[in-house]
C-alpha cells in the first residue's frame, strides 16, 4: 500500500512552457519503441511486487549529446562471434561511458576526476577481490583501449582470463564458466558494484534496490533493464531467457513512463492527483535531473479549469514505493497529465507521458 512520501516535492501552479518540437520528436520515438516491443513475444513480463506488467521495448535515439551509436569497427575480439551482442552493446550509454563529450567536458572541472574512471571505464570486475571492492580503471593499452567504456570484459572476464556466462557452454575461442552472477537476482552485485556508488552528480539508487522487498522476492536489475528476446534450452534440461545488451533506461520515453502508477481522486469539490514511484529505486538518480508532472483539471468538454504540478529533483526525491500528491482544482471531469524530464545535458525538456484520468 503506498505512502505519502517523507520528502515533499516542488508544488507550483504554474508549469514552464511545453515544447513542440520537442513533443513531435518524442511522439515519433515512442511509436518506434511500441512497434519493437509489438513484435517481440516476451517484451511485457510481470514484476514480482505484483505491480502490473512491463513492456521493454526498443531504446529511444539518443539525446542527450552522446553518439547514437559506437563504432565496432575497431579490433575487438567479442565482435568476431558476438555480433549482434557488440552491435546492441554498442548502442547504450555504458559503452559510450568515457568518450560521451558532455561527460569529458564535466570531467575536465572535477577536483578527483580519477574517482570516476574505475566505472567509466572499468578493469574486469570479477577479478576484484569482491564485487564490494571499488572498481579499478584499466590501462590504456592500444589505441581502442578505453573506446569501449563499459566493455565486454568489464563483465565478462573472470579472475583468470575466462569468460563467464549464464551457462558456461564451451568454445574453442576461449575458456568458459557458468557464473551465478548472470543468472536472475545474481546479477544484481555486479550492476552494483558501480550503480551503488555516490559520486559527484550520480546517486548510488543501487542501494535502494539492494534494501527493498523486490530483491526478497527474486527480482533483478536485468528483468527491467535488458528486454528479454527469446527463450532456448539451458544445457541442464530447463528453459533460460536470452536478453538484449540494448540497455533500457530513463532516456527511453515509453520505458521511463512505466516507472509511475498514476491516480485521480476527489476529495469533496477538490480534484487531486497523485503519482506513486514502482521503479526499483528513488527519482531521479542525478543532480540536476528533475522529474515533473504537469497536471491540467479539464471539464466535460476538455476545457481547462486550473493546472498544478509535481516536480522530483535529488533534494526531494520520489522513494522507492511511495506517492506524492497535489490539489489541481475544484470541479471538473477528467485530468490531463504531462511527464517531463529535465536533464541538465539537454538543451530542452523530453516530453516523456501523456495521459488522461476520469474523475
Amino acid at each position: 500500500m503506498s505512502s505519502t512520501s517523507p520528502l515533499s516535492p516542488r508544488v507550483d501552479p504554474t508549469p514552464r512552457a511545453v515544447r513542440p518540437a520537442v513533443a513531435a520528436t518524442l511522439a515519433a520515438t515512442l511509436a518506434a519503441t511500441l512497434t519493437w516491443g509489438a513484435a517481440s513475444a516476451l517484451a511485457a513480463h510481470r514484476s514480482p511486487q505484483g505491480w502490473g506488467e512491463w513492456k521493454l521495448a526498443k531504446p529511444a535515439p539518443a539525446l542527450d549529446g552522446r553518439p547514437a551509436k559506437l563504432d565496432v569497427t575497431p579490433p575487438t575480439a567479442c565482435a568476431e562471434c558476438h555480433a549482434q551482442i557488440t552491435e546492441e552493446w554498442a548502442a547504450t550509454t555504458h559503452a559510450t561511458a568515457w568518450i560521451n563529450e558532455v561527460y569529458q567536458e564535466d570531467l575536465a572541472g572535477r577536483k578527483k576526476a580519477e574517482s570516476c574512471h574505475g566505472c567509466h571505464i572499468p578493469a574486469p570486475l570479477h577479478k576484484l577481490e569482491s564485487l564490494d571492492a571499488k572498481p579499478q580503471p584499466r590501462p590504456k593499452e592500444g589505441a581502442e583501449a578505453w573506446h569501449f567504456g563499459v566493455s565486454c570484459e568489464s563483465c565478462h572476464t573472470g579472475p583468470a582470463g575466462e569468460m563467464l556466462g549464464p551457462t558456461g557452454a564451451p568454445t574453442d575461442a576461449h575458456a568458459t564458466r557458468q557464473h551465478p552472477g548472470f543468472v536472475g537476482a545474481g546479477s544484481n552485485a555486479l550492476c552494483a558494484s558501480c550503480h551503488k556508488t555516490t559520486v559527484g552528480p550520480v546517486i548510488g539508487i543501487a542501494k535502494d534496490f539492494l534494501a527493498s522487498e523486490q530483491v526478497a522476492a527474486g527480482a533483478s536489475c536485468v528483468e527491467c533493464h535488458l528486454a528479454p528476446l527469446r527463450e532456448v534450452d539451458d544445457g541442464a534440461g530447463g528453459r533460460r531467457t536470452v536478453r538484449s545488451h540494448e540497455l533500457q533506461s530513463l532516456r527511453d520515453p515509453a520505458f521511463l513512463a512505466q516507472g509511475f502508477e498514476l491516480s485521480a481522486r476527489r476529495e469533496g469539490e477538490v480534484a487531486a492527483f497523485t503519482v506513486r514511484n514502482r521503479a526499483g529505486h528513488r527519482v531521479p538518480g542525478l543532480v540536476g535531473r528533475v522529474i515533473e508532472f504537469r497536471v491540467r483539471l479539464l471539464d466535460g468538454s476538455g476545457a481547462e479549469l486550473s493546472q498544478a504540478k509535481l516536480e522530483f529533483d535529488t533534494s526531494s526525491h520520489l522513494p522507492l514505493g511511495e506517492s506524492a500528491s497535489v490539489e489541481v482544482g475544484r470541479g471538473g471531469a477528467k485530468l490531463a497529465v504531462q511527464g517531463w524530464r529535465h536533464d541538465p545535458r539537454l538543451d530542452k525538456p523530453v516530453l516523456f507521458l501523456e495521459r488522461e484520468l476520469g474523475l
